[in-house]
């Protein structure tokens, strides 16, 4: 009963957050001197940190199907362009890094599965064709952990690397607005 209030609230929330257009609007303030990670320069350049966790956070009970609509607070004139340009480029590398996570789990399951099966056949060897029980055992528990680590990664690890890639490609997708509270903003030269 507990489960279906919280979902009615988050429904609510939603609704809440969803605007006109079918964007869910995800609201960031930001002080002048905390756009850019400290740390990053030249082509380097990005995003502060905080910026990324803050919007990761907001979007994470939003169904991957309904798009994002960033909508930065600031009192400082920026360079819109980079920043979108900044946040596509962040999370394009995020997905190349998910990309990698997916065919690292498919070489997993390959592999484990691959090793599994070859160790179970040398196990039914030496059960039937060879009396030598402690050694068919040893082979039954190692054909056996591999084929269940094949099985994990399948059923267990791939569908979580699946929703972080729709999850990020809804954040690729999204709509940066740049929203200046002070009416008297200073213009970028």
């Amino acid at each position: 009963m507990k489960i279906k209030k919280q979902a009615k609230q988050v429904i609510s929330y939603l609704k809440e957050q969803k605007s006109e257009d079918g964007y869910v609007n995800i609201d960031v303030r930001i002080c002048e001197g905390e756009l850019y990670d400290k740390l990053s320069t030249g082509k380097s350049l990005d995003l502060a940190p905080e910026i990324y966790d803050f919007i990761d956070r907001e979007a994470n009970i939003v169904p991957h199907s309904i798009p994002l609509n960033i909508r930065f607070h600031l009192d400082f004139a920026v360079n819109e362009d980079e920043v979108r340009k900044l946040m596509h480029r962040h999370y394009t590398i995020k997905s190349y890094d998910l990309l990698w996570d997916m065919a690292a789990n498919f070489r997993k399951c390959i592999g484990f599965s691959i090793f599994g099966v070859a160790v179970i056949a040398l196990y039914l060897y030496f059960a039937l064709a060879r009396d030598e029980a402690m050694a068919s055992e040893i082979l039954s528990i190692i054909g056996s952990f591999s084929l269940w680590e094949a099985a994990d990664a399948y059923l267990l690890e791939r569908p979580v690397i699946k929703r972080a890639l729709r999850n990020n490609r809804q954040n690729i997708e999204q709509k940066t607005e740049f929203i200046y509270e002070n009416e008297n903003k200073k213009e970028l030269e």
